[in-house]
């Protein structure tokens, strides 16, 4: 298997139809559709960035660039909770094998980073003197069967009497909570506004990552949630506390599987637990819809994760060698560093 190489800025455009067709044909996930790798290569792409696309019978196609003298990666922006790559099923890494020896230069080393076991074209046999596997994270997934109340009375008394505690107090108070789904692409910029009103006011921040309507992350998430709300598969779901957005979740939606991309909510309103919340107020709405089979939070196992699911797997990364030499040489680098 011979791959060719374009720079992706310029090239994904014209190769986007071929882009879905692989997707379609393989897992048709919704992260991998082009209206979401598109935006991904405009506002986090670079001029290094490369569209391969293999030559023969095995189609396959991979972002890929190089991130130091003989060592290249799948493309990987913080933004894209999978790695953007699509190949058939290559449980002996033939195919990774054929991508590194045909990438510019000479290349030693190829990561294929982030990849979902339900997804992946490599299952974890795949590992080998050249090929090697490490654990990435361990990723939360809620399945939605039997009814709501058997789900809910099936969670921690404490989360639950919790969150009843907390919703008498504010109607005791007289304020007013009232659950929104936004899902019209008209309906998106403002959602975006008021998600990165949030995140502004937290930690995130202070740490110079947070969306913005007017910064490369909120352009992007506009741009995206457009897209899928165009085509009916996109929500922005909103906690509000007398009329004001107070928690809020970016999601999109596909084969009845529901991928929770960015949720944030009001720090300063802790004590009222708003996006737990939300997402109780989340998961009973898409119980009763009975559209929905599976939420997929696509992010590492946190606490808050545990109090509504127990369901889990470890996502990867995999490092390929063009010899096996290879690893052994950086395992011993490492040593003297």
């Amino acid at each position: 298997m011979r791959w060719t190489f374009a720079p992706a800025e310029h090239s994904f455009a014209e190769l986007r139809s071929l882009w879905d067709s692989l997707n379609s044909s393989h897992s048709n996930h919704v992260l991998l559709d082009s209206d979401f790798v598109e935006p991904l290569i405009r506002y986090f792409g670079s001029a290094k960035l490369l569209i391969g696309v293999s030559e023969g019978s095995c189609r396959a196609m991979a972002l890929v660039h190089p991130t130091a003298q003989g060592v290249w990666s799948s493309f990987q922006p913080s933004q894209a909770p999978i790695g953007m790559v699509l190949f058939g099923r290559d449980e002996r890494g033939e195919q990774i094998r054929a991508l590194l020896k045909s990438l510019p230069g000479y290349a030693l080393q190829l990561s294929i980073l982030q990849q979902d076991p339900d997804y992946s074209a490599w299952p974890r046999s795949v590992a080998s003197t050249d090929v090697e596997v490490l654990d990435y994270i361990e990723t939360p997934r809620l399945a939605i069967t039997l009814t709501f109340e058997e789900y809910w009375n099936s969670r921690s008394s404490d989360l639950r009497n919790n969150l009843a505690r907390r919703r008498r107090r504010l109607t005791d108070s007289g304020r007013r909570p009232e659950w929104v789904v936004l899902c019209r692409e008209d309906e998106v910029s403002t959602g975006i506004v008021e998600y990165g009103r949030l995140e502004s006011q937290g930690w995130k921040s202070q740490m110079g990552t947070a969306i913005a309507a007017d910064n490369a992350q909120g352009k992007f998430y506009t741009d995206v949630m457009e897209r899928f709300c165009a085509r009916g598969e996109g929500f922005i779901f909103q906690l509000l506390l007398d009329g004001v957005v107070v928690a809020t979740d970016l999601c999109l939606v596909r084969d009845r599987m529901l991928i929770v991309l960015k949720t944030t909510y009001d720090e300063s309103l802790k004590s009222l637990s708003p996006g737990l919340m939300m997402r109780e107020e989340q998961l009973r709405w898409l119980w009763s819809q009975g559209q929905v089979e599976v939420v997929e939070f696509y992010g590492r196992m946190m606490d808050w994760h545990r109090k509504f699911t127990d369901d889990s797997r470890t996502m990867y990364h995999l490092n390929c060698y063009r010899n096996s030499w290879v690893p052994k040489i950086k395992k011993a680098l490492r040593r003297f560093q």
